[in-house]
């Protein structure tokens, strides 16, 4: 009995024991694994979300650029405790250029026509790059037109043309438009953007001005006869679109009009004919009746 009461209560504190023993265990692998050279925590990580690259942001509106990290605490510069390799902002930069700091997963970006690279780049509070480089990068286009859409242009009036709508009995025409899915802009950049640009005018095939805006379009002192007008949306550098957006007519001018009088005299002299005709043979006729009245009278009175 004696030996059956010492060995049940060795197995009890030998049961008590283990759940600690397993604790114990447990901490001092967690200590050991975090003191272990090459145990670290999860690198930090970048990743833009909007817009897509290549995106085609329209109508002069500011690029809105949202990213996301991960392991890594936002914070604004000088509010951090120093160089962290998980702690600090991010640096933006546009064109290669630094632009701003951002602390916040937004960032919002006004952008002048054309197409621009944007670059994130994740660096401690005190502005020193992370090691390794944690960076995204994007490249948009900017338009003041339409993100989408097939530009058109169609002459729709015409002013001074009367009584038929293709000849203008003047040297001065003016001539309106309509654009569809196109935003005119001064020339100057010489670059491509999608849809935007100005109106190419051309005059009987030969270049003839630049349009920028939608007035309607005056010409002087135009030669009488046929003439070609040609109005081609054309980009900054001055090619057309493609597809080809453009609208031609064709107008007679007759400013100086020559009434033709060689019909009217035609008609005069037949009319003047006739009448001789008629008054010849009248005449006749009427000196033989008063002759064969006037024998008749004379025979009467013998």
């Amino acid at each position: 009995m004696g030996d059956y009461a010492i060995n049940g209560s060795e197995r009890t504190v030998f049961s008590m024991r283990t759940p600690a023993f397993v604790l114990a265990g447990v901490l001092i692998v967690l200590v050991l694994g975090l003191s272990v050279p090459g145990v670290q925590a999860a690198a930090p990580s970048l990743r833009i979300r909007s817009p897509l690259n290549n995106a085609v942001i329209g109508n002069g509106t500011p690029v809105l650029v949202i990213f996301a990290v991960t392991d890594f605490n936002l914070t604004a510069p000088g509010t951090g405790g120093g160089p962290n390799p998980n702690e600090g902002h991010v640096d933006v930069y546009v064109d290669g250029a630094w632009t701003m700091v951002a602390s916040q997963e937004t960032v919002e970006l006004p952008l002048p026509s054309g197409t621009h690279d944007i670059l994130l780049r994740l660096v401690s509070d005190n502005g020193t790059a992370l090691m390794p480089d944690v960076s995204a990068q994007i490249t948009v286009t900017v338009t003041q037109g339409p993100a989408v859409g097939t530009p058109r242009i169609t002459i729709t009036y015409v002013e001074i043309a009367y009584p038929d709508p293709r000849i203008v009995l003047d040297d001065d025409v003016t001539i309106s438009f309509r654009i569809s899915d196109f935003a005119l802009v001064p020339p100057g950049r010489g670059s491509h953007v999608p849809n935007e640009g100005h109106i190419a005018v051309f005059l009987d095939g030969v270049y003839n001005k630049a349009v920028t805006t939608f007035e309607p379009v005056l010409f002087s002192d135009l030669t009488d006869g046929d003439h070609v007008f040609t109005f081609r949306l054309v980009d900054d550098a001055g090619q057309p679109l493609n597809p080809d957006a453009s609208s031609t007519i064709t107008l007679r001018i007759q400013a100086s009009s020559v009434v033709d009088i060689n019909p009217y005299l035609i008609d005069g002299q037949i009319v003047l004919a006739i009448a001789i005709v008629i008054v010849l043979y009248y005449r006749d006729s009427g000196r033989g009746l008063l002759g064969a009245v006037s024998a008749r009278l004379g025979r009467r009175k013998s």
